[in-house]
């Protein structure tokens, strides 16, 4: 079932705060949005996800688990406990995005998401899910286009040169940062470096003026406004045909801050529902995972100095982190999240960054630990050094005191207790310091 659109997109953009901020917008936790009044789901929607918009299948008592359950419930976690997500479906909102020669493209806002990690500080991502209304203008700009402009973080003198939400022309110069604003309230100080954006578009029919396919679909994962023909060697070559997938009719490459999908054929709702439902999550869960480790990193260097008490507050952490978001294995019943998430980790070095902290955090625990251990060492030492000697002098006092010395004789005693027990004390310390 054709769903009348050109192409989708998910924007994946990093925010300031895990609860929704107050404004026009109203937001429902996920297991609470259906049938919730305004901008909550329908119940169509939700029992129909491949008929109708927003194309978004959320997990119920009775489906059949796509995920496995540790990692439904990091993504989905119930009451918003454990984590959070809130949803909310706003009615007729668009964003329009115009050149300089007057034509334009106008995609409709089907959903917005916010999904907040279990971990304390933790990180939550925004959700933009986007959908391209087809045209009828010969001059308008064509998909792959859009999905350039559409990802326009910082814009200079060249297109698009107008990004419009709603009624609402957006800065120029940071387009993506203002619609966030507007969207979600929020925006994380980084949000330009950690964008992410999951495109899918339909290839266009076969002309002469077109690239292949191959060439086509890497254009629009790179951010290329044409497709035009560029040299490629053989080393890139390689990579890109380790970074594609191919499911249920659909090819996608994982290259950069970008999964792009490419069919040959209108984007249907089954097409939609499992871009947005599925490949998508498995990316947003991997980037969840890589946005961990990089706070781990920052703390670590914020700490300074490995051999402070912090560490092993650090080393918790690090520990809860593996128990409750470092999984490779996303499901049983299919591959596609383990093979995305491996592709994913493979473009951004997550598995580099992961072994790096892992032996610093090990490195510097076991130190800690052997500092502890010194200095129980030698608490222990002191202890039986001046206990020894203590023992003696109580032990010779006793005795002292048992003959009822008096005068000169007890003086005598007691100097000969005092030095009896400091050379028992000498010679255990002696003992303890041999090798």
């Amino acid at each position: 079932m054709g769903i009348d659109c050109d192409a989708l997109a998910l924007l994946i953009v990093r925010l300031d705060s895990d609860q929704p901020r107050d404004g026009d917008l109203c937001w429902h936790p996920w297991d609470e949005a259906g049938g919730a009044q305004p901008h909550g789901l329908s119940e169509t929607a939700l029992t129909s996800p491949v008929k109708c918009a927003p194309f978004k299948r959320f997990p119920g008592d009775d489906d059949w688990p796509y995920f496995n359950a540790h990692v439904n419930q990091l993504l989905f976690p119930p009451g918003n406990q454990h984590g959070a997500r809130w949803i909310c479906c706003p009615d007729d909102l668009f964003v329009g995005l115009h050149r300089r020669d007057g034509s334009s493209r106008r995609a409709r806002i089907d959903l917005l998401e916010r999904v907040t990690t279990p971990l304390k500080p933790g990180c939550t991502f925004g959700l933009i899910h986007i959908s391209l209304e087809p045209t009828e203008e010969t001059d308008a700009p064509d998909s792959l286009w859009w999905g350039w402009a559409i990802r326009t973080n910082l814009r200079r003198g060249n297109e698009p040169s107008r990004m419009v939400l709603g009624e609402k022309v957006l800065t120029p110069t940071r387009p993506i940062r203002t619609m966030v604003e507007e969207l979600f309230g929020d925006p994380h100080r980084h949000l330009e470096q950690s964008l992410y954006t999951v495109l899918m578009a339909e290839y266009p029919p076969s002309e002469s003026s077109l690239p292949d396919e191959q060439t086509w679909r890497r254009a629009l994962a790179k951010r290329r406004g044409s497709a035009k023909t560029k040299v490629w060697n053989q080393q890139y070559q390689d990579k890109e045909d380790r970074q594609t997938v191919h499911y249920a009719g659909a090819t996608g490459l994982v290259l950069g801050n970008c999964t792009a999908f490419t069919v040959n054929g209108p984007i249907d709702g089954a097409y939609a529902r499992n871009l947005r439902s599925y490949w998508s999550e498995s990316l947003v869960f991997g980037l969840l995972q890589q946005e961990c480790l990089e706070d781990f990193q920052r703390r670590l260097a914020e700490v300074g100095d490995p051999l402070k008490p912090e560490i092993e507050d650090l080393h918790r952490d690090w520990l809860s982190f593996r128990n409750s978001v470092w999984w490779s294995q996303l499901s049983t019943s299919t591959e596609v999240p383990q093979e995305l998430v491996s592709r994913l980790r493979e473009e951004l070095g997550t598995e580099r960054l992961f072994d790096d902290l892992e032996g610093d955090l090990a490195t510097y625990s076991a130190q800690q630990h052997r500092r502890a251990e010194d200095v129980q060492a030698q608490a222990l030492a002191n202890l039986q050094v001046y206990g020894s000697g203590l023992v003696v002098l109580t032990t010779l006092a006793t005795i002292i005191g048992l003959f009822s010395a008096c005068g000169q004789a007890r003086a005598f005693l007691v100097v000969v207790a005092v030095v009896a027990s400091v050379a028992v004390s000498l010679f255990v310390r002696s003992q303890l310091s041999r090798p």
